[in-house]
């Protein structure tokens, strides 16, 4: 009888462990974690109003700070560009390398599932801080757009309509970022950065 009851508590401790650990297992590393990386099509209404989350990568103490915000809700991807980069460029955080006043002139994408963002002058004027400022700023506005669309391959980066030399005189940006950014070489063997 003895021998029973410590075959039945030792069931009991172990279902116990089982279902503590399924918890935190699914809390943890469950569906957050596993979720696409397309954000637009989850969808959530407030008050009658379709919304769509966002990922921002936003620079902040010297690292890419990942921020979820809700915005109304685009269809198209070039709308959806444009509303990422302008949540991006807005309100500054105090103390945050992303220049202020920046606006967005236009987003293009061409037959190779290329973006080009031209961006007023303000990110090359306004922009202040070092090389890591200048990458975390350059690396946010990649991520960001990388987090938010689909049918995305690389991004130019061109002010007033031209393309610039850098934002800060640390990087080259000649050239589409990816490679600069990820570390990836490039076909031409031109530089990504000085």
């Amino acid at each position: 009888m003895n021998n029973k009851i410590v075959w039945i508590s030792l069931i009991f401790v172990f279902f116990l462990v089982g279902a503590a650990g399924s918890y935190f297992f699914i809390r943890f590393f469950g569906p957050a974690q596993n979720q696409q990386p397309h954000t637009e099509s989850r969808l959530q209404s407030i008050e009658g109003q379709d919304l769509m989350v966002i990922r921002l990568y936003v620079p902040k103490n010297g690292i890419l700070d990942m921020q979820v915000r809700k915005l109304p809700r685009r269809t198209e991807i070039i709308a959806i560009a444009e509303a990422v980069i302008d949540e991006f460029f807005r309100t500054p955080e105090a103390g945050s390398p992303i220049p202020q006043g920046v606006k967005v002139l236009g987003i293009y994408r061409d037959a190779g599932l290329n973006l080009y963002l031209d961006l007023s002058d303000e990110v090359r004027r306004n922009f202040q801080g070092d090389a890591l400022s200048e990458f975390l700023v350059l690396k946010g506005i990649y991520d960001s757009l990388m987090a938010n669309l689909q049918d995305f391959q690389d991004l130019k980066i061109l002010v007033e309509g031209k393309e610039i030399e850098s934002l800060g005189g640390h990087f080259y940006l000649k050239y589409p970022l990816k490679s600069m950014l990820l570390g990836e070489p490039r076909a031409e063997g031109k530089p990504a950065h000085d």
